[in-house]
């Protein structure tokens, strides 16, 4: 009879084991889904100089230097973007019609600008890297 008990607690061990790593695994699977509603990340408007803001590859630019209205600009663009999570092996957005590139010009920065994209894709403006 003992060795009957022994075998139950060992399953019952196994399963606990079991639930174990599957609650652990739906935990991650939520987590990851979870990520990809990110926000994206600006730099600090105390830190930028200047926007600039061009549609596609137009040569007229729009030039912002009001550290009023770049943070503004920053705050918005915060609040209503998500990141897609991606890396474009492309210099700027293919297949897309309609974009806005982005210039953030930094104080005292080597690798200014830095240049982000914007689309609408699915009834909601996201970041292009």
């Amino acid at each position: 009879m003992r060795e009957h008990d022994n075998k139950s607690k060992g399953e019952m061990k196994t399963m606990k084991k079991h639930l174990g790593i599957a609650l652990v695994l739906i935990t991650i699977l939520s987590l990851t889904a979870c990520v990809s509603n990110k926000k994206i990340i600006l730099p600090k408007a105390e830190e930028v100089k200047e926007i600039e803001i061009m549609k596609n590859t137009s040569e007229d630019r729009l030039k912002i230097e009001n550290q009023n209205e770049i943070f503004g600009i920053i705050a918005d663009i915060e609040e209503n973007s998500k990141d897609t999570g991606k890396e474009s092996v492309n210099d700027q957005p293919t297949n897309i019609n309609d974009y806005l590139i982005v210039k953030f010009h930094h104080k005292n920065a080597e690798d200014s600008p830095s240049v982000d994209y914007l689309y609408k894709g699915k009834n909601r403006s996201i970041r292009f890297i």
